[in-house]
C-alpha cells in the first residue's frame, strides 16, 4: 500500500476518515521519504491497520488494505472464491493485453486517461490498472472482492501511482465522489444483482465523470445459452478449482484446434460469416495457448453470471440518469457501455 492512498479511502461501513496504526514499511525506489514529519511516510507499507472514529479496524496484508464489510453473501463469497484462486494462477503480464483493453474500452483512445483518477472496479491480477497506469492515469486504484488483489499487488507494485484495495463493489471505499473515469470490464455480470453493482460505483464517480462497462450480451450467444452455461450453473461451478483446472485443459485444447485450424484459415472466405460465433472465436487466434486455456477456464469457474440483452444494459445508464450514452457492440456476442453523469 502506497501512503498516498489513504488521502483516497473510507470506512466502507460508516464512510469516516481512516488513521493509519502501527505500519510497517519496506522501501520503495519511487517512494522516498521527503522529510521528518512521521506521517510523510516513505516506502510501501506492508502491515498495519487502517481504523475509522467507529471503531471498524481493517487490516492491511501483503501491503494490500482489506476494507471489506462485515457480512457477504454466500454468492458472493463462492464468486471471490472462485476467481481468487484463477487470478493467482493465471497471473502472467502478457503484450497482447494491451489491445484487448482498448478494444473492451473502444472507442475511448489510450489518450483519455491522460491526468485522471482512475478506479478500476474488479482489478483480477492487476493487468488493466497496469495500463492504465501507462496511458497517464494520474493515479489509478483498482478494486477487488477476492484474493486475487495479491497477484495485483505483485504485478503493479512497482508503479508508484497505482494502488490496490481488496474491497467489495457494492460497498466501494473512498471518500465521496473523488474518480474521473471508472471501468468494470467482465466483473458486473458475476454480481448477484448487477445493475445494484454498477450504481454504487457511481456514488464515487465524480459530476462530469465518466463510467464504463463491458459485459456478456444474450444476443447471438446460442452455444453459450444452451451449452456452456447450464454445464457451468449444473457442474463445474461447484468443483474445486484444481479439478477444474484438469477439465478445462482438453477442452482449451479443443478451442485452439478449432481457433487455428477453422476460424483463422476461413476468415477472408465466405464460409467464415455462416460459423457460430465467429468474431468472438476469431479473435482468440491473437492469444496464445495458455491465454485461452485461462478464457475456458474463466467461462467454467463463476457460480454465478448474467447474460444482458442491449435494452436491459442502456436501462442501466438511462435510469441512472446519466448523458452522452453509447452502447456497442463488441464481437457480436457482448456489450460495451459508457455514460457521463452530469454536472
Amino acid at each position: 500500500m502506497k501512503p498516498a492512498l489513504l488521502d483516497y479511502l473510507a470506512c466502507p461501513v460508516c464512510r469516516g476518515d481512516l488513521s493509519l496504526e502501527a505500519p510497517s514499511l519496506s522501501p520503495h525506489p519511487a517512494l522516498p521519504r521527503r522529510g521528518r514529519d512521521p506521517m510523510d511516510l516513505g516506502g510501501e507499507i506492508e502491515a498495519g491497520e487502517l481504523v475509522c472514529r467507529s471503531g471498524h479496524r481493517y487490516p492491511i496484508d501483503r501491503g494490500v488494505p482489506r476494507l471489506l464489510p462485515p457480512a457477504l453473501s454466500a454468492a458472493s463469497r463462492q464468486t471471490a472464491e472462485a476467481f481468487g484462486w484463477q487470478w493467482q494462477h493465471f497471473r502472467e503480464m502478457h503484450a497482447e493485453y494491451e489491445a484487448q483493453f482498448l478494444d473492451w474500452i473502444a472507442p475511448l483512445p489510450a489518450s483519455f486517461f491522460r491526468d485522471k483518477l482512475v478506479l478500476d472496479a474488479g482489478c483480477g491480477m492487476g493487468r488493466h490498472a497496469y495500463l492504465a497506469s501507462r496511458f497517464g492515469a494520474r493515479a489509478v486504484i483498482g478494486i477487488d472482492l477476492s484474493d486475487a488483489v495479491f497477484s495485483a499487488q505483485a504485478n503493479v507494485r512497482a508503479l508508484p501511482n497505482v494502488h490496490i484495495v481488496q474491497a467489495d463493489i457494492y460497498n466501494p471505499p473512498f471518500r465521496g465522489p473523488l474518480f474521473d473515469f471508472i471501468y468494470s470490464i467482465g466483473v458486473l455480470h458475476h454480481l448477484p444483482d448487477p445493475e445494484a453493482g454498477f450504481r454504487s460505483l457511481l456514488r464515487v464517480l465524480k459530476p462530469g465523470g465518466t463510467i464504463f462497462a463491458w459485459v456478456y450480451g444474450a444476443e447471438n450467444n446460442g452455444v453459450v445459452a444452451h451449452v456452456i452455461d447450464p454445464l457451468r450453473r449444473g457442474l463445474t461451478s461447484k468443483l474445486p478449482p484444481p479439478v477444474l483446472r484438469g477439465i478445462a485443459w482438453p477442452l482449451a485444447v479443443l478451442l485452439e484446434g478449432a481457433v487455428r485450424g477453422i476460424y483463422q484459415p476461413l476468415r477472408s472466405t465466405p464460409v467464415f460469416k455462416r460459423l457460430p460465433m465467429h468474431d468472438y472465436l476469431y479473435s482468440l487466434a491473437a492469444f496464445s495457448f495458455r491465454q485461452n486455456y485461462n478464457i475456458v477456464f474463466d467461462h467454467l469457474v463463476a457460480p454465478t453470471a448474467f447474460y444482458l440483452r442491449r435494452d436491459d444494459f442502456e436501462a442501466w445508464f438511462k435510469r441512472s440518469q446519466l448523458r452522452d450514452i453509447e452502447i456497442s457492440w463488441r464481437n457480436q456476442n457482448s456489450w460495451r457501455g459508457r455514460g457521463v453523469l452530469p454536472a
